[in-house]
């Protein structure tokens, strides 16, 4: 049986008919979409976040609805880390504006994938209570505009590039600009000056420890292009073993630790949600203990 095909070019579906053409007169017109007034949408991990709000806000929550729909405000309530699982839903959606609850992650970093929306960050608590506290204010809140991505240098070892990658590639699909020695260096140009480049370029640094970023001459030195440069410092623990004691100062996310708090958490889902958890006051400036010439105070 053949499938009826568009000929009015407003399908769905193109190039096939979506079921919304008319053949009387030959009109036709565009799915016509159940409006709401406010829609919240969600993962799986935080929908029964979503089912409340929509109760204590008179609203609808996207997982209960089908087809394509609108409303005035859609609210997305997300980590950072189910974003890209959720695209395809959220594309259901004609919304007249958007916001965007990220819980214990930096907006900066959430916000980037979804230009224009207005964002709300939300500190985590394993207390229900607490964070349904949160959750309100955020919403009673005017929640900021993101501008643009941020962009982030992450320092680690060679040998851990294939359990970051992963990670690597979803903060890219967020919308982060990311620079890893692994991908980022072009072949053939000089390395050293295209790490320095990116150091000054970033938002911040995350150093990926491990036993052996712990021992790599070259994390040392791009750890020390960071300090010179005063750059924001985030340490992210792979075995979750204390960092360094010039270190010690700075708040660590620890990967083991996540998976024992978040069980459901898969290893990836751990190690990229502990790069996102970049709450406001969780991170730190070295101060660069001298100025040794240069540029910004580097050498050379």
């Amino acid at each position: 049986m053949s499938k009826r095909r568009c000929i009015c070019g407003r399908s769905s579906t193109l190039p096939l008919c979506d079921g919304a053409h008319s053949a009387e007169g030959w009109r036709c017109s565009a799915p016509s979409a159940t409006r709401h007034a406010r829609i919240f949408a969600s993962g799986v991990a935080y929908q029964t976040v979503a089912e409340r709000l929509a109760h204590a806000y008179r609203g609808t929550v996207l997982h209960q609805l089908r087809g394509q729909v609108a409303a005035e405000e859609l609210v997305v309530v997300t980590s950072g880390v189910d974003l890209e699982d959720l695209r395809p839903s959220l594309a259901r959606v004609e919304a007249e504006t958007t916001r965007i609850l990220v819980v214990g992650a930096d907006p900066l970093l959430v916000g980037g994938a979804v230009p224009e929306a207005r964002v709300s960050a939300v500190s985590d608590s394993e207390h229900p209570a607490v964070f349904w506290r949160r959750l309100v204010e955020a919403m009673e809140g005017k929640g900021t505009v993101v501008a643009r991505s941020s962009r982030l240098f992450l320092s680690h070892a060679t040998v851990d590039e294939a359990r970051l990658q992963p990670a690597v590639d979803a903060l890219r699909g967020l919308g982060v600009s990311v620079f890893s020695c692994g991908d980022s260096i072009p072949g053939g140009t000089r390395w050293r000056d295209q790490i320095v480049d990116a150091l000054r370029a970033c938002d911040r640094v995350v150093f990926v420890l491990s036993p052996a970023a712990r021992s790599s001459t070259w994390c040392a030195f791009e750890l020390g292009v960071a300090v010179a440069l005063g750059k924001p410092l985030q340490l992210v623990s792979l075995d979750g073993l204390p960092p360094p004691s010039f270190l010690a100062h700075l708040q660590m996310q620890d990967v083991p630790r996540m998976l024992l708090l978040r069980p459901w958490l898969e290893y990836e889902d751990a190690l990229l949600e502990s790069v996102l958890a970049l709450i406001p006051g969780a991170e730190a400036v070295l101060e660069p203990t001298s100025r040794m010439g240069g540029r910004d105070g580097i050498p050379g």
